[in-house]
């Protein structure tokens, strides 16, 4: 019988976590649909209620959580799988993040 508890992976080991964006500007360029005020009349003729507001944050990778109606009207639209509205990144938890120059032309140095 195997032992289980030699599967525990090693806590002091970096954490990685997924990170999922949309894909939706990049569909939107392949399908030649312009704007997202386009998109959301788009959208609207499917019967999909969706400020443009909240159309924004989800087009920008804004927002913090997708309907599944608008996962699957998106799908249908641009006539692709929901794994084709994303894309996808490993992370390591506590990895440094570069961000843009400082004022003094150096990098700074952030950790989530």
């Amino acid at each position: 019988m195997p032992n289980i508890y030699s599967e525990i992976p090693d806590s002091s080991a970096p954490q990685q976590r997924v990170k999922a964006e949309m894909r939706i500007r990049e569909l939107m360029a392949e399908n030649k649909i312009r704007s997202v005020s386009a998109l959301h009349r788009l959208l609207i003729a499917k019967r999909v209620t969706v400020s443009h507001s909240q159309l924004l944050r989800i087009v920008d990778n804004k927002a913090e959580h997708w309907k599944v109606e608008f996962i699957e009207a998106f799908a249908e639209l641009f006539n692709c799988s929901v794994q084709q509205l994303f894309k996808f990144e490993l992370v390591k938890q506590g990895e440094p993040n570069m961000s843009a120059p400082s004022a003094d032309g150096t990098n700074q140095v952030s950790v989530d």
